[in-house]
């Protein structure tokens, strides 16, 4: 995967994990996102590489982890765990047009936007998967 903020001033590249995609509906993805959900993708920690603007990278911590962002533009990017764990998700937003994954599957419907109805083309769970 190959990314970048609005201003372009980050870009990084991740190995994404296939099949790992999710519409994330919780109260902190759509606040933080400004939007219904936010769509993630599962990466590989360790494959995170940026290309150029590491130093404009600014962190929120959060319930559930990090999020991470743009310091010039305000682009929501990444997550990680807060105790540094082998994966992180990525914003599919800030993908370039190259990107082809869709979401497998709907999480943390429990507390969806009440003006919202999640697709039912793909199934919906009250967490993540028990896979994940």
């Amino acid at each position: 995967m190959t990314g970048q903020c609005l201003c372009g001033e980050i870009e990084f590249t991740a190995e994404e994990i296939p099949g790992m995609v999710f519409n994330c509906h919780c109260s902190k993805c759509r606040t933080s996102h400004g939007a219904d959900y936010a769509t993630q993708a599962f990466a590989v920690r360790s494959s995170l590489v940026f290309k150029k603007g590491e130093g404009k990278l600014k962190e929120y911590e959060s319930t559930g982890g990090i999020r991470a962002f743009c310091s010039n533009c305000g682009s929501r990017l990444m997550n990680f765990a807060k105790d540094g764990g082998d994966y992180l998700s990525v914003a599919i937003a800030c993908l370039d047009d190259s990107y082809q994954g869709k979401a497998v599957a709907h999480c943390f419907v429990d507390s969806k936007a009440p003006w919202h109805t999640p697709s039912a083309e793909i199934p919906g769970f009250k967490a993540f998967p028990d896979n994940l």
